[in-house]
């Protein structure tokens, strides 16, 4: 891809699908308008999302150089230049921030939430253990309220705990996988030196086991909102078991080191992509149908 692109990191863009999750998981992507608003609501936290990593890359330019793999990023191979991307902010942020406004000053507040979060995290928060773990599954958080906001879906606690629980499996399981290829002492990641594997494994065991907690009990306040002998009932509390083998699963590889790109070891695991298939059926037929 040109270096452009690249800077953009569109490859990262499949993590702003959380922001259908709220109204898919209320049964409302069904309903014409809501999938319009929600598809704007990730076209822009696209965009947001790209400038964070635009400035990210702009401020790591000379730690990246030091990276096996970042030294090749746009910015710091000098593919791009400071004022390329400068601009390339003012072009992509101006039209993101007046779009925003269609979908409402709620919305427009949980985006400009994502942006400090992204902004304070490139400057401040990613030197601080522990500190950095949170804002990175923050980011994750805000994107799932933002669909919900966007939409006006009502969001239940325990929507916000599996997807609290989940941002933070992802992100700790991406932090093992850095510390065991990198040994925690590449400049570009000094943080690491930080972090030790028994207490990251710690917290990416408690943190699988509250998402798969947290989705049963949300699978079963469903369920029984519906008539006990239904199918739609019985198909709800179904879709636990492939939720929780692909929660386990991705526990599981990430305690080897292999979630140091999430992205790529979602759509590569065969296991993973049976058991998020088989998810994605089962909960579209229970609660559409």
């Amino acid at each position: 891809m040109p270096p452009i692109i690249r800077l953009l990191r569109p490859h990262q863009y499949a993590k702003n699908l959380l922001v259908f999750a709220a109204p898919g998981a209320a049964g409302r992507l069904d309903e014409p308008d809501i999938v319009a608003k929600a598809l704007l609501a990730f076209v822009l936290f696209c965009t947001i999302s790209s400038l964070g990593y635009v400035v990210n890359d702009m401020l790591d330019a000379e730690a990246d150089r030091l990276h096996p793999v970042k030294k090749h990023r746009p910015i710091a191979s000098g593919e791009v230049s400071t004022d390329q991307a400068m601009r390339l902010l003012v072009m992509l942020g101006v039209p993101a921030v007046w779009l925003s406004v269609v979908l409402g000053w709620d919305f427009t507040a949980t985006l400009a939430s994502y942006a400090a979060i992204s902004l304070t995290y490139s400057t401040v928060l990613k030197r601080l253990p522990w500190v950095e773990l949170l804002a990175v599954s923050a980011g994750f958080l805000v994107r799932a309220i933002a669909g919900g906001t966007a939409t006006d879906t009502p969001i239940s606690g325990w929507f916000l705990l599996v997807v609290s629980a989940g941002a933070l499996l992802v992100i700790t399981g991406k932090r093992l996988g850095e510390l065991l290829t990198l040994g925690g002492r590449t400049p570009s990641r000094m943080v690491l030196a930080g972090y030790q594997l028994s207490h990251l494994r710690l917290v990416a065991a408690v943190a699988s086991a509250l998402a798969v907690g947290g989705y049963a009990a949300w699978a079963a306040a469903e369920a029984s909102n519906r008539a006990p002998d239904s199918d739609g009932s019985f198909l709800l509390r179904l879709t636990v078991a492939p939720f929780a083998l692909a929660i386990w699963r991705y526990l599981f590889l990430s305690w080897r080191g292999a979630g140091e790109t999430p992205e790529a070891l979602i759509v590569r695991d065969r296991i993973m992509l049976v058991a998020s298939a088989g998810w994605v059926i089962v909960y579209s037929i229970g609660l559409y149908l």
